[in-house]
């Protein structure tokens, strides 16, 4: 027996993962926020959640917006109209928030793409992964790319490397995974990240990147395979949903920032005696359980995290795992988030909307609003009712008071 561990091992995987540090990145005081996963639901409910932000002077001090799948196309919207929202006011509020970013959001949500795009990339000449992009570039993002996003906040957009079985990341300095290295100052289209980042298998991954030769660098503490291996990894590279690494895209932020805030547009886990036995519905269910247990084993260290790091009111105080800051999801409860003149909602409403299908395609315009309404409201409870940091007391008022939640 040997004490040496190889290269592959879980433990060594486990290790390198932990000791990593992206920028030699340290936890330091700042604002992350992260975007989950889950479709045009989650898109929409993080357009409310941001909405809210936005009036509590929040999003104005962000450094970096981490998001996964659905939320990575509200944030591509987010960073690309980021410098036509202008300087924020005294309160930190950008006053045409709604007008540039939440209203546009609701109109793309009317699109049907997942049924189409993945039919029409069974051609031969192309994918499910390359016609996403085609509509979310035609739809949204307008061609633009990694260099148009802005140096500050920080957007990161991540997808899972297949290959690697670790975090891909797209940023306007570089875009890469920490086993085979980085590409600096990427041209890639927003719109082909995005699509990375919400590649749902089977149907609408693998997305398939080609890099050029040479394009890769080393990161500064080596790479972690061998150089007769790593060739093979650098082109092609196969991405597909951020979800299967870490559906809430928390890793990115908690890593960096001692303020971080997390919003969870994902689907609930459904407990059910109604389980198939047959080998395809088994799968699917297995899969699901698994899903739930990692998203639950994310949730509940941060929310350790926040216990402990909001009994501060100054994150420069925290020591440790400690961090302030606030989870929401769309199946909270809202009676457990019940701060003084919170705006009213109907439990058994955003119950339902909780459990809208996860699809890239039209949930009608009421729900789509109610949608939008339900992460402004869960948002404001949650931020009220645990953060205790610094903020606005701007009063709240729905985005679209013409769909209400009561």
């Amino acid at each position: 027996m040997t004490d040496e561990v190889s290269a592959n091992s879980p433990v060594k995987v486990t290790q390198d993962a932990a000791n990593f540090r992206w920028d030699d990145e340290k936890p330091k005081p700042g604002i992350g926020i992260a975007l989950s996963g889950g479709g045009f639901r989650a898109m929409l409910f993080h357009a409310g959640a941001l909405a809210r932000m936005n009036e509590l002077g929040l999003l104005s001090r962000a450094q970096r917006i981490s998001s996964v799948s659905g939320g990575s196309i509200m944030s591509g919207h987010l960073a690309l109209s980021w410098s036509a929202l202008g300087k924020a006011d005294a309160k930190g509020t950008f006053a045409n928030f709604k007008a540039i970013v939440v209203d546009p959001v609701l109109t793309f949500s009317h699109e049907k793409i997942d049924v189409v795009d993945a039919l029409t990339g069974l051609l031969p000449w192309s994918s499910a992964s390359d016609q996403v992009a085609k509509s979310y570039d035609s739809g949204l993002f307008h061609g633009k790319t990694l260099q148009d996003t802005p140096d500050s906040p920080r957007f990161i957009f991540c997808a899972t490397n297949l290959q690697t079985g670790v975090l891909w990341r797209f940023s306007k300095p570089y875009e890469g995974d920490y086993v085979i290295g980085r590409i600096d100052n990427p041209t890639t289209l927003v719109a082909r990240a995005v699509a990375a980042s919400s590649a749902f298998p089977p149907v609408l991954s693998p997305c398939v990147l080609h890099p050029s030769a040479g394009s890769f660098k080393d990161w500064p503490t080596g790479p972690i395979l061998a150089a007769s291996e790593i060739a093979a990894y650098r082109s092609p590279v196969i991405l597909c949903d951020g979800g299967v690494y870490d559906n809430h895209g928390i890793e990115p932020i908690v890593k960096s920032y001692l303020t971080n805030f997390v919003s969870d547009g994902g689907a609930p886990f459904e407990r059910t005696a109604a389980v198939q036995t047959d080998w395809i519905s088994q799968l699917r269910r297995i899969l699901d359980v698994t899903d739930n247990q990692v998203r639950a084993l994310r949730r509940r260290d941060l929310i350790e995290r926040f216990i402990e790091g909001n009994k501060a009111t100054d994150e420069t105080k925290l020591t440790g795992d400690a961090r302030m800051g606030a989870y929401w999801g769309i199946d909270t409860d809202p009676g457990k988030v019940n701060p003084p003149n919170a705006l009213p909602c109907d439990p058994k409403l955003t119950h339902q909307l909780a459990r809208v299908s996860t699809r890239l395609s039209d949930l009608g315009d009421t729900i789509s609003k109610q949608i939008v309404n339900w992460g402004y409201v869960v948002s404001d409870r949650s931020l009220r009712a645990d953060y205790t940091g610094p903020m606005n007391d701007t009063p709240p008022q729905l985005p679209y008071p013409g769909t209400p939640l009561a």
